[in-house]
């Protein structure tokens, strides 16, 4: 059967797209917000409703994107295939540096000189410039060799991608990541510059997601319209119970001395250790975020040893020692990949439910869907124009009124370009 789509529109993906667009505008306002409910915030320490906005759009991205380059295939071949992908991927990272900018300048002409400048780039590729617009371009180029490829191939080149996270992470991005002494930094000279998403390394977990909306894409045009429906959930449900599972070895975090509240809401006691042998244990915990010490799991029923469900903060620091288990954003860890992956692909199924068998959709979610680049410029603009009046610490009334409008203003312009036919593409 030939996966090559023709160019008619898929009101599903057209509909999930655009869901994610619209969250991510409730997100990106409310999150820096004090009032804002966690639930709506990005907290690195556990799975919430605002980290499944950005996985689900680059699944979405890495649907189209699949979907797209066989079809180029066709028409033009390898080469020419290619080469428009780099363009338009090396144009999304442009534009995201312009759009967002380098997240740091010269506030000096006497501070320019060759080190600083060597110091800019470092830094900029290391984390400045990592927004999401520049995550796509830089994972679509990173995929390239295996888009067009069997499902077996890629399914291979997931589980590849993840495994060299961990490694770099034990070896020194957790470190990296959270500016915490490692070689890396030292040798680069950016010692103490933390990143978010990941980084520059955080490239492999996020090309996962996107991988893994190739692999939808696949099953789309595999299995008739109900049985495609079945085949993302149950995948998805898996991937969402492998992500947990994988959250489950931060119970092996929990601190000598403490006791950490349990499944069924009991307090036990984690570890019974005390004094100088209870601070070795905690430091060395602290020490090892990645490698985890499986001499806490002795004497522990297994019950003891599930984490928290997602959505649900975990204990304190003081209780938990933060580490590469978490279902983390910043970084991102391999639960929070695994999670939010299953999360989308479970969530597209409904869609394809609602939108393709049950012909409903709604008119915001195409017009967000269907031009989603230029929303995503435009909010970034109205955003920040709103922000200036909804201060921090806003009362929850304000700080709802004024996402509303940011919104409002937002939707009016996307729906402005859609009535007159312009779509904003690379």
């Amino acid at each position: 059967m030939s996966l090559v789509a023709t160019p008619t529109r898929i009101q599903s993906l057209d509909q999930f797209r655009g869901y994610s667009v619209a969250g991510m505008f409730v997100v990106n306002f409310l999150g820096g917000l004090a009032v804002t409910h966690q639930v709506l915030k990005h907290n690195n320490t556990h799975f919430s409703y605002a980290d499944s906005i950005m996985p689900s759009f680059i699944f979405a991205c890495g649907y189209s994107y699949r979907m797209s380059f066989l079809r180029r295939l066709g028409d033009i071949g390898p080469a020419a295939t290619r080469w428009r992908f780099i363009s338009r991927s090396l144009g999304l990272i442009l534009l995201s540096l312009m759009v967002f900018g380098f997240n740091d300048e010269f506030k000096k002409w006497s501070e320019i000189s060759l080190a600083s400048g060597f110091t800019f780039i470092i830094e900029l590729l290391k984390a400045n410039m990592w927004e999401v617009l520049a995550i796509i371009g830089a994972c679509q180029i990173l995929i390239m060799p295996l888009v067009a490829k069997s499902v077996r191939v890629r399914i291979a080149g997931f589980i590849g991608l993840g495994v060299l996270h961990v490694l770099l992470s034990w070896w020194f991005n957790y470190d990296f990541v959270y500016g915490r002494p490692n070689w890396l930094d030292d040798l680069l000279g950016t010692s103490g510059k933390r990143a978010w998403d990941g980084g520059f390394f955080g490239l492999l977990a996020w090309s996962q997601m996107m991988l893994a909306g190739t692999l939808a894409y696949d099953i789309i045009q595999r299995y008739a319209s109900r049985g495609a429906v079945k085949q993302l959930g149950l995948w998805g449900i898996a991937l969402m119970l492998a992500g947990y599972g994988l959250s489950c070895l931060t119970r092996l975090y929990d601190l000598p001395g403490g006791a950490v509240e349990a499944q069924g809401g009991a307090a036990v006691q984690a570890v019974a250790a005390t004094g100088d042998e209870a601070t070795g244990a905690a430091s060395s915990l602290k020490d090892s975020p990645v490698i985890p010490d499986w001499s806490q799991a002795a004497g522990r029923s297994w019950t003891d040893l599930l984490a928290e469900p997602p959505f649900v903060p975990p204990p304190e620091a003081e209780r938990r020692a933060i580490n590469y288990w978490m279902m983390d954003k910043r970084l991102p860890t391999p639960s929070f990949v695994l999670f939010s992956t299953g999360c989308a692909m479970a969530l597209y199924g409904l869609f394809v439910l609602v939108c393709d068998i049950g012909g409903w959709t709604l008119g915001l979610f195409r017009t967000f869907g269907q031009n989603p680049l230029a929303a995503y410029v435009i909010h970034h603009f109205v955003e920040s124009a709103i922000l200036g009046v909804v201060p921090k610490d806003s009362p929850a009334a304000w700080a709802t009124l004024g996402m509303c409008v940011a919104f409002g203003i937002t939707y009016m312009f996307v729906r402005f370009l859609e009535k007159r036919g312009l779509y904003l593409r690379l």
